[in-house]
């Protein structure tokens, strides 16, 4: 089938097209069901294996696979390859919004379980500003490791990511650090945690050449007198995100 710009209709252009209508990301499911309510791919009437050929051209097209044999690299998998969400990796909304913060935004703007006050405090800790990251400036004052104050260069880190926190983890204080952006990067990439004495404690994934640059002081402790939650939360974090 050829589409109305006079382009072949395929497995392909079906996943692209679907996933910038979604926003950019999306459940397989949602994929699936998005092809489906389009109908403009042959294969549904003919094919009844069909969902297998669209989950198989996302793992083509994205160089995190196994199936991966250099395609071009299209797709990425949004929370792991386990997880069932795929997004665009050329897909924008916002310059300065991933399609993952503009997915999670939406929502939560469309979860009427939450109150109004709620949901403008979570969307605004979604964009790195607002009520958590100023309750976490006013806590920390600089980046917990380097102490750098330039507010410019400091995120406020989520401890238990977001993606496992419920709506109080997401805004508390206690799940949360001020970082300047490299040691954000390796905290959230499992590259870095803290063990129970808030020490860094540095992940073998990261090789001795840019643990050497970096140079990171693990006989520190940086955080006094942590709450019990915070060290529950890092708990969380070493034992789920950190990479040993």
């Amino acid at each position: 089938m050829i589409s109305d710009t006079g382009e072949r209709i395929t497995y392909l252009s079906e996943i692209v097209e679907s996933l910038k209508d979604l926003g950019g990301m999306a459940k397989l499911k949602e994929i699936y069901d998005h092809i489906e309510q389009r109908n403009l791919l042959p294969a549904i009437q003919s094919n009844s294996n069909w969902r297998d050929n669209v989950r198989a051209t996302l793992q083509r097209h994205c160089s995190q696979t196994k199936s991966y044999h250099g395609a071009d690299d299209l797709f990425y998998p949004v929370y792991g390859l386990n997880e069932g969400i795929w997004g665009l990796r050329s897909y924008r909304i916002d310059a300065d919004i991933t399609p993952l913060e503009n997915r999670i935004i939406k929502d939560i703007n469309s979860d009427d379980k939450i109150e109004s006050t709620t949901k403008t405090m979570l969307i605004e800790a979604r964009k790195g500003q607002g009520y958590f990251r100023q309750r976490l400036l006013e806590k920390y004052g600089r980046c917990l490791i380097t102490g750098i104050d330039d507010r410019r260069l400091l995120i406020a880190s989520h401890i238990k990511p977001w993606r496992s926190a419920d709506n109080r983890e997401r805004l508390s204080i206690d799940n949360g650090l001020i970082l300047s952006a490299l040691y954000d990067k390796l905290f959230d990439e499992g590259l870095i945690s803290f063990d129970k004495n808030m020490h860094i404690i540095v992940s073998d994934k990261l090789s001795d050449y840019n643990r050497k640059i970096i140079s990171i002081n693990t006989e520190k402790r940086y955080i006094e007198s942590p709450s019990n939650e915070l060290m529950l939360n890092m708990e969380y974090h070493r034992d789920v995100v950190f990479k040993r």
